[in-house]
């Protein structure tokens, strides 16, 4: 049988594959054995689902709660594709469908039994809530893709609350949700559905996932290579971290492409062009919708961000925004995306083209493949006069940039050649050269291919 890719960038890694979060499996942990319910917040393909099957997983549960795992009651929905008609009845008889068999208890089997010829309604689930809590047991209530049952049309202030309520009064559920809205931003929507009451979410502690750490990253990739016979070198590992800021799903994207470079006998400037290109391809739609999901000033700080590293790589300097960089609301911008793992700030300069000076500091795009995805759909778009001021009106940023800061964009963008901005292979062999030597000394451009 050929060897075939390893790397998955498609769909959670299995429990056997997981790597790392070792400090948020502990906090969710902790918070289960004291009944208390957590939020896993995140990008989309940062890990959320992928963690959450880690925690479901019967020997990862043992590890962690020993004795008392058996009296826990694990079930997950996901909430990704719900249909229009579905109802918090129908939410809690798929969440509940298999608790009167997994629990050995006539009691509890008849009081289920009671929920559903009510219909689900809330007293009677707080009743058989309160009776597991007696035989202390309780029940883990997973729900995936949480979002999309906050803006669900049939659910209300009614369900959030009293879902709120039961995991903090019977002691006999726990809730762990997965979204990309951080738990202010669900305080938020509660608000609206309830104007005058508590926050239905203030109950929930929030555990944000970030990019994986270096070793973390290294760790992951050398399991997954493991049992394949072939090896990445150092520098294959330091082009995999710089294409995807450890992003998992982007970098899983990135070591797949060299796998399959490296099955071909590629190396030397093939082989990073090939992955590159391979790279660019399988990423550019998560690129795309992490664009959509930005705010307006979000948007400007990540397009200045990568002009600055492409003009860097054209003369080799860094880029001082001047009169841009004095936008007060861009500095709350720039810690929220590098929160997102998307830029890093860089304290002193060794040697890296490509760095944007903003406000005595130096940062730039965490992600190569991301400036390379928005020079082609972003950059390259909005070179010319009229298009760039008609992107200006469609994206609302007509007020948010002066006349002087607009010009400013402007003149950066004409500034980056077009072979810059134009085909992946150019983007590569501009970028690479400067890459590979800040990382080992080796030059990529001299190398056999």
């Amino acid at each position: 049988m050929p060897l075939l890719n390893p790397f998955l960038y498609g769909k959670p890694v299995p429990p056997a594959r997981f790597v790392g979060r070792r400090d948020a499996v502990r906090t969710l942990f902790s918070r289960l054995y004291n009944g208390e319910s957590t939020a896993i917040v995140g990008e989309p393909h940062i890990g959320k689902s992928s963690l959450l099957r880690y925690v479901m997983d019967d020997d990862v549960r043992a590890q962690w709660l020993d004795n008392v795992a058996p009296n826990h009651f694990f079930t997950e929905i996901d909430c990704h594709m719900l249909p229009r008609s579905f109802a918090p009845a129908d939410f809690w008889r798929q969440a509940l469908a298999a608790l009167s068999l997994d629990v050995p208890d006539e009691v509890v089997a008849r009081q289920w039994q009671v929920v559903a010829d009510n219909q689900f309604g809330s007293f009677t689930l707080d009743s058989l809530f309160q009776l597991l809590a007696r035989s202390r047991r309780r029940v883990v209530l997973v729900i995936d893709e949480f979002d999309s049952l906050l803006n669900h049309p049939n659910f209300n202030a009614e369900f959030f609350g009293a879902l709120r309520s039961m995991a903090t009064r019977t002691d006999g559920l726990a809730v762990i949700t997965a979204s990309r809205l951080p738990v202010a931003a669900m305080n938020r929507l509660s608000h609206e559905l309830n104007p005058l009451g508590s926050p239905f979410f203030n109950n929930i502690t929030e555990v944000r996932l970030l990019a994986l750490s270096p070793d973390e990253s290294r760790s992951l990739i050398e399991m997954t290579l493991a049992d394949t016979g072939v090896e990445f070198t150092d520098e294959d590992y330091a082009f995999v971290h710089d294409l995807s800021s450890r992003h998992p799903f982007l970098m899983q994207i990135a070591a797949a492409g060299l796998f399959d470079a490296a099955l071909d006998g590629k190396t030397g400037e093939a082989r990073y062009q090939a992955g590159g290109r391979f790279f660019h391809d399988c990423a550019a739609a998560y690129f795309d919708d992490f664009w959509r999901n930005l705010s307006p000033t979000g948007q400007i700080a990540m397009m200045i961000l990568a002009l600055g590293e492409m003009k860097g790589r054209v003369d080799g300097r860094e880029f001082n925004t001047d009169d841009i960089g004095r936008i007060e609301w861009y500095g709350p911008e720039l810690l929220h995306l590098q929160d997102l793992g998307m830029v890093e700030k860089v304290d002193q300069r060794i040697g890296i083209a490509g760095l944007t000076l903003w406000q005595g500091a130096h940062w730039r795009v965490a992600s190569r493949g991301f400036a390379w995805w928005a020079a082609g759909n972003v950059i390259a778009k909005t070179r010319d006069t009229v298009v760039f001021d008609q992107w200006l009106r469609d994206k609302e940023y007509q007020g948010l940039l002066t006349r002087e800061q607009a010009d400013s964009v402007r003149s950066l963008l004409n500034s980056i050649p077009k072979s810059v901005v134009s085909g992946v292979a150019q983007m590569v062999k501009s970028l690479l050269g400067e890459m590979v030597k800040g990382w080992t000394g080796f030059n990529p451009t001299t190398s056999n291919s």
